[in-house]
Order: C-alpha cells, then structure tokens, then sequence
C-alpha cells in the first residue's frame, strides 16, 4: 500500500497505575501514528530522535518487529521518557529532561522520504522552538502529498502555548487537515471550540478533525455544516485511552491511501465511523498501539 511519513516523538511510556504496578510501553503520538498505519497495511516511515541508551534499543526493536522504518536524526541525548499515572484509566504526564531537547534535524533521507510519501502527517512537532517550525515551513515546499498536523500540545511539556501557538500557525497554510482533540482545543485557544476551528481555518488549514474521547469526533469544512460521530466503544471494558487519537487518525489516513479523498460528507461520514471502530478497540488494551478488531483490509 502507499508510504506514509510520519514525523515526530518515539518515547518510552512509562505507565504507574494507581496500585503502584509500573508497566513499560514504547509511545509517543508519532510512533503510535506510525505503527498505526504500518499494522494497517501500510510503508511506514517514522522521522524522530531515539538515543542510543537502552530504552532507545527497545524503542528501535519495537519498530522494526512493527515493519517501521525509522529515520534516526543524529542526537547524543538520552531517549525520552513520558511517565504517566493513571487515574480511572486517563493519563496525567510528566516528563524527563530529554523530551524538553526535542529537535527535527532535515536531513537528505528526511527530505527524500517528504518528496515521496502521498501522505506527510506531523505530530507532536517541537512548535514551541519557531526556528524548527520556521524550517518545517520551508521543507513542506518539497512535500508532493497531502499533509496533516496533530499538534498534541502537553500541559507540562510546552513551557509557553503563546509561542508554541506562532510555530504552528505558522504551518497551517494548505494544511489538508488538522487533527486536534477537545482538550488540544482549549489549551491553544481556550473559549469555544468554534472560534478555535475558525481561527484554525481562517490561517489556511483545509478541515479540522476534532476528537471528543466519548463523545466521537467531529469534522469541520468550510462551507459545510459539522459532521458528527459517535464513538464505538460497543461492549468490554475500557483499558487504556492513550493511542485513541492516534488511532482515528491513522485509520482517517489508512483510507485516504486506500481510497483517496471523500468526496462529500456521506463519504466523510464513512470515513470517520470506521475510525470510531478502531479507537474503540484500541482503547480495550494497555499502551497505545492500534488494534486491528474485525477489520478485512482491501485496497
């Protein structure tokens, strides 16, 4: 199937439940998306900065057992850590002291693999440094496909939102969607989710995918009225919520490489409902990788 091209964090996440058990998961939204659409079927390519330390050779493992192939940027840092206690299964972060030394390096294979994939989608970008978003912008002139942004801002990663929110404005021009999730909204923008989706599109970006844990996602395209889901969580326990997001937006671009780009709402409808099913899945297993449940791929 077609390549996609991811581009931002592999961490460890280290999970502390609320009986003290402490388990280890390679994470981060990037990998999550990448190993998302690698189990979907997929050529798939992560860019991010994994150190050669120990947790940075189960990360690299972790992703070749995955079929991902990683583009490795030149670091002498340690691997990030995000740790992650759980309370009644929602994740609160904290993080050590490499994932605040985060950094994009455009190399020639980086720029090779943005010229080449049909689809390019940034998550979990360093925004809040304006000279990488700065060299984001001038790299997107080699992009030859369709390019997505999930933000993902965290509370206690992004030391000032104001700037953080300059860096990714800066990039929403043409942007063919962009994927935030209700609590996203509110950190950026604060007040109602409508003026932050305005705002969003007022800079460019073509849709904005808003995701609503529970309550489903909706989808937003100039023109049209809102286009909501439900969420499909059907019947089982919920385990674990992280990797949702990523989830429904790895089947959004599993179908846009399978199908192309819907044609209309109904389309988009179909899209999005597919995407409920398999974060819901998703949210039945520790850690956040993807979980293909009853799904027959076809191209």
């Amino acid at each position: 199937m077609g390549l996609a091209l991811t581009i931002g964090d592999g961490i460890v996440d280290l999970i502390r439940h609320d009986d003290g058990r402490e388990e280890w998961h390679p994470g981060g939204a990037a990998l999550n998306l990448a190993v998302g659409l690698s189990r979907l079927g997929h050529q798939s390519v992560l860019a991010g900065r994994i150190g050669a330390d120990r947790d940075g050779f189960r990360v690299m493992r972790y992703l070749r057992d995955e079929g991902v192939r990683l583009i490795n940027f030149p670091t002498a840092d340690f691997t990030g850590v995000a740790i992650s206690e759980r309370q009644n299964g929602e994740p609160r972060y904290r993080f050590n002291a490499a994932m605040y030394r985060r950094r994009v390096v455009f190399t020639a294979e980086l720029m090779a693999a943005l010229a080449q994939a049909p689809v390019v989608a940034v998550n979990t970008f360093p925004f809040q440094t304006l000279a990488q978003a700065e060299e984001l912008a001038a790299a997107r002139k080699d992009i030859g496909g369709l390019f997505i942004i999930d933000p993902n801002p965290r509370p206690n990663l992004v030391r000032d939102l104001s700037v953080f929110r300059r860096g990714f404005e800066l990039n929403l021009p043409d942007c063919f969607l962009v994927k935030l999730s209700v609590e996203d909204a509110a950190l950026l923008y604060g007040g109602a989710e409508a003026d932050a989706i305005a705002r969003i599109q007022s800079l460019g970006a073509r849709r904005v995918l808003l995701t609503r844990g529970a309550r489903g996602a909706s989808l937003y395209v100039p023109g049209d009225e809102p286009l909501h889901v439900d969420a499909a969580l059907g019947a089982g326990e919920v385990v674990d919520t992280m990797g949702a997001g990523d989830a429904t937006l790895a089947a959004v671009i599993d179908w846009l490489l399978r199908r192309g780009v819907p044609q209309g709402p109904q389309a988009w409808r179909a899209y999005l409902e597919r995407a409920m099913r398999i974060a819901g899945a998703t949210c039945k297993s520790n850690g956040g990788g993807l979980v293909v449940a009853g799904e027959t791929l076809v191209g």
